[in-house]
């Protein structure tokens, strides 16, 4: 049932919105103030939460440049969670967010994300859906980066922190306002 909902909404999105924010060139796509060390922390909270969107933190800001630490943190929580994930959609996003993140940075990142890089690559293997388009966004020739869709977009700038741009939230504090008070409407 959770499988066959998730479906439904990527056809929904597919004809909706027809993937505005697909890009092929990382320099379109990198956020100015980016905070990568507050949206690990944001990425853990929704990990730790679970659902079927509580990979898209880190596959919202695969396509941003890292550092070996942040690359270590990273690491950890893929290796934490894969294993743990049950839809399509959550292995399928999960593995391509190390696929980009592994592609797009530096040597000293590639070779801490090595181990989850060469995992990710085989995932596709396992799904029974969205295997052919997982098999191109993880494997393939092309780096496929950006939002992808309105849903992806919306997702990006409510959990990717962007100190100045208002557009994303500010801060990990106002992240975890912002889930409080969601926590408490809905009580």
């Amino acid at each position: 049932m959770k499988t066959k909902n998730i479906f439904i909404i990527f056809i929904l999105v597919l004809f909706i919105s027809c993937f505005p924010y697909v890009y092929y060139d990382q320099d379109e796509v990198l956020l100015k103030g980016v905070d990568i060390d507050q949206t690990i922390e944001i990425a853990k909270i929704e990990l730790e939460e679970g659902g079927f969107d509580s990979i898209l933190t880190l596959w919202a800001v695969r396509d941003q440049l890292i550092n070996a630490e942040q690359a270590e943190k990273i690491n950890s929580l893929y290796f934490q969670y894969i294993d743990k994930l049950e839809g399509d959609f959550e292995i399928w996003h999960y593995a391509w967010a190390i696929s980009n993140l592994y592609r797009n940075n530096n040597d000293e990142v590639k070779a801490v994300l090595q181990n989850a890089y060469n995992d990710a690559k085989k995932r596709p293997e396992q799904l029974k859906q969205f295997k052919k388009i997982a098999e191109e966004h993880i494997n393939g020739t092309k780096i496929y980066m950006g939002d992808v869709h309105d849903l992806g977009r919306a997702y990006a700038r409510s959990h990717i922190v962007v100190s100045g741009n208002k557009d994303y939230i500010q801060s990990l504090e106002e992240f975890k306002e912002k889930k409080l008070k969601e926590k408490s409407s809905k009580k």
